[in-house]
């Protein structure tokens, strides 16, 4: 039962994109006076609300979350974005920063699990230093992870002390350095994003993708029938579940090409995570191997049992996403990709795997 919550332009109303049920978030719902666009701290303030859980947040925390959030926001499309969240988070700094995010015109999803393509999480690590307490604030969206480093400097200020790391995106950011009350900017050469190839964070919990709400609401509904014949890839574009042995949906694109590799990307049960070696694999694969008017098909496979909500259909179109947002990030057109997907709640023997990625490299005929 997922309910997804999207703001619209309109500050005295917003729209409820329903799976199969209806539930308002009580904090959500005090975010919806704010316009998508005008990011502020509206909740900081707000410590008479009973039910804002978000006013136990520090002002530390809150001035280090709008940070974040001003940086998550250019990374990511709050139109079609949809933010996963554990459906049990009683965080209060967690939710400050969904809060911000809904500001933007952002959709929430509650979910079961580590579920879902932009499934949020964070971390605070705080250490003590001859000149006061340092924080290192992390938050990661999906494959996407920000982190920076701030010092507080006195009662309730902060100050960045190193700049904005981003990994799993090469999206161009705008950091905003502005001093307030709560915020001192001690260096402005800090005010910067520096992109890194990874910051660990991709393996420390497996993340499942999920592509859309509406992919989750078919998978719901036809659940009770057995898998579903056709679905969306990461492209929005309609394939075919080849659990069935039906021809692939690129097909026709592929004519004019002959097979040169194939590999299996092994992933771990009910996981997107691909992991060092995968990665590795990958790099090489690109690296090495891979030549400008190539294609790389992808068939993301989920065959046998699950325990997750979105199902094998999720989990298979998710992993094939998971590998295409890889190679894009090491350069690869998108019009280069042709990724589908395999999904059923039994094996599907030899042809394709329980649980990875079979990855084609096609070249042209000569």
């Amino acid at each position: 039962m997922e309910t997804v919550i999207k703001l619209i332009n309109d500050s005295s109303a917003f729209c409820r994109r329903t799976l199969t049920g209806c539930l308002v978030s009580s904090a959500l719902a005090l975010s919806a006076c704010s316009l998508p666009g005008d990011l502020s701290d509206s909740t900081s303030d707000n410590t008479d609300d009973p039910f804002n859980m978000a006013a136990s947040v520090m002002p530390v925390d809150r001035t280090m979350m709008l940070d974040m959030a001003s940086v998550a926001s250019q990374v990511f499309n709050p139109v079609g974005t949809t933010l996963q969240v554990n459906r049990a988070n009683q965080d209060p700094v967690l939710q400050h920063f969904i809060d911000l995010m809904v500001q933007q015109g952002f959709g929430v999803q509650r979910v079961s699990a580590d579920q879902g393509a932009h499934y949020v999480s964070y971390s605070r690590d705080e250490s003590e230093q001859t000149n006061g307490p340092q924080v290192r604030m992390s938050i990661a969206i999906g494959a996407v992870t920000i982190v920076r480093d701030y010092q507080i400097t006195r009662s309730n200020v902060v100050a960045p002390i190193s700049r904005v790391k981003l990994a799993g995106t090469r999206v161009p950011v705008n950091v905003n350095d502005e001093p307030s009350g709560r915020k001192e900017v001690i260096d402005a050469s800090l005010s910067q994003a520096e992109y890194v190839a990874s910051l660990s964070l991709d393996e420390q919990s497996p993340v499942i993708s999920l592509i859309t709400p509406d992919l989750v609401n078919r998978v719901a509904s036809t659940t009770a029938r057995g898998p579903s014949l056709q679905a969306l890839n990461s492209n929005r574009i309609e394939v075919n579940n080849l659990f069935y042995g039906g021809e692939s949906t690129f097909a026709s694109i592929l004519d004019g090409y002959q097979q040169i590799e194939r590999q299996v990307i092994v992933f771990g049960n009910d996981s997107m995570v691909l992991g060092d070696t995968n990665k590795l694999l990958l790099d090489a694969f690109v690296d090495q191997r891979l030549r400008p008017n190539d294609v790389v098909s992808l068939v993301g496979c989920s065959n046998g049992p699950t325990v997750l909500d979105i199902g094998n259909e999720g989990l298979a179109l998710g992993r094939a996403k998971r590998v295409t947002e890889a190679l894009l990030a090491r350069g690869v057109s998108r019009d280069r990709v042709l990724d589908e997907g395999c999904w059923a709640p039994v094996n599907a023997s030899e042809r394709f795997p329980s649980r990875g990625v079979v990855l084609e490299l096609w070249r042209e005929k000569a």
